[in-house]
Parts: structure tokens; C-alpha cells; sequence
């Protein structure tokens, strides 16, 4: 599934398969590929398995994240003796 707006999977909630989006918060279940180009907010209670990319991560204690995880982010510049060096 791809959708364009945020994803909101309560407590008693689920997902099985793909998702691709912007932005997730799991309070429940995700078993498969999700790919975010924002951020993932995990609850306490959240169980996600699979394969995880994603532009920032939340995590409260408590949640089961049992994923191969890949963080995308913009590069930054950092100047160094008046030499710009890309790092990311």
C-alpha cells in the first residue's frame, strides 16, 4: 500500500505486508516492508518485524522493533580548515 498522508495503527491494530508513506506511528502490529520518508514513531506496545527504511526513528521503551533497518537523511555540509566535506 502507498499513501501520501501519515499512518496511525492503534493498539489493537495490525499490518501485514508493505507500506510506503511519509510518516507512521504504531501504538500496534507491522510485519513486512515499510519504507517512510519521514519519521516512524513506536509506542510502548508497538511489535514491527521486517524490513524497515526510514528518515528519522522514535522509540519509547518498551516496544519490540525486530527489523533490518536503513536510515535515509540529507547530507550535511561541515566546513573543515575552510574545506566543505559531504558526510551522511
Amino acid at each position: 500500500m502507498k499513501t501520501p498522508g501519515k499512518v496511525v495503527v492503534g493498539k489493537s491494530g495490525s499490518i501485514k505486508g508493505s507500506l510506503e508513506g511519509t510518516d507512521a506511528h504504531f501504538e500496534g502490529a507491522f510485519l513486512g516492508k515499510l519504507t517512510l520518508s519521514g519519521t516512524l514513531t513506536l509506542k510502548s506496545t508497538a511489535n514491527i518485524e521486517g524490513d524497515v527504511v526510514v528518515g528519522k526513528l522514535a522509540v519509547e521503551p518498551g516496544a519490540s522493533f525486530n527489523v533490518s533497518c536503513a536510515m535515509q537523511g540529507h547530507k550535511k555540509q561541515l566546513k573543515d580548515a575552510g574545506q566543505q566535506k559531504a558526510i551522511g
